[in-house]
């Protein structure tokens, strides 16, 4: 049984008092004083000789298919907008309703999940999207179903953020109207996060 450091009980209580998962997760892994804030905890479940963001075991940076899917390739020539960001924000743009097209669903995906610029690490190109995430690992991945009968092709896609695609991946859904879905890859962040993790 575990009891939490300065825990509040009576003697005949204190035997009760057991720490959630949550506790000790919080107990193991935060700072405090007297010891340097780098230094684990001296205790089996923590990681004594992590190295952060180690480069030979980072994840890939997106999914990638094992198969060539095919692509439909977005332009990167993003539509002007006229509203105001602070109309937008405050959900009140002052502008007409219109159907879904390829120019603002690339704009959309883009401004999400784009990559906008690269650079060349030892363990390969390291993308930067339009959108930040902590430690850089981007753990988002985004999808987008289009049923028959809209202005956008049929099907369901992948959106590759690196070429600026939709690939493939599903045929179109029975019914509904276009739809973006986000799905989360969670040990992505693993490397950045690992002593909260391990």
């Amino acid at each position: 049984m575990t009891v939490a450091p300065g825990a509040r009980t009576s003697r005949a209580c204190q035997s009760r008092y057991v720490e959630t998962a949550a506790q000790i997760l919080h107990r193991l892994t935060s700072y405090e004083p007297g010891r340097a804030w780098d230094a684990p905890v001296d205790d089996p479940r923590v990681v004594q000789d992590l190295q952060a963001s180690d480069p030979a075991r980072l994840p890939w940076f997106f999914k990638r298919y094992a198969q060539r899917l095919p692509r439909l390739w977005l332009s990167r020539d993003l539509p002007a907008t006229t509203a105001p960001a602070v109309a937008v924000l405050a959900g009140a743009p002052d502008l007409p309703r219109t159907e879904l097209d390829l120019a603002q669903l690339s704009r959309l995906l883009h401004l999400s999940a784009g990559v906008v610029r690269t650079i060349e690490q030892p363990y390969g190109t390291h993308p930067f999207r339009a959108a930040g995430s902590a430690g850089g690992r981007f753990p988002l991945e985004l999808y987008v179903a289009v049923p028959e009968g809209q202005s956008l092709p049929a099907g369901v896609y992948w959106y590759s953020p690196l070429e600026h695609a939709l690939a493939q991946v599903g045929p179109p859904p029975r019914a509904g109207a276009p739809a973006v879905i986000v799905t989360g890859v969670p040990w992505r962040t693993r490397p950045a996060r690992r002593p909260r993790c391990a």
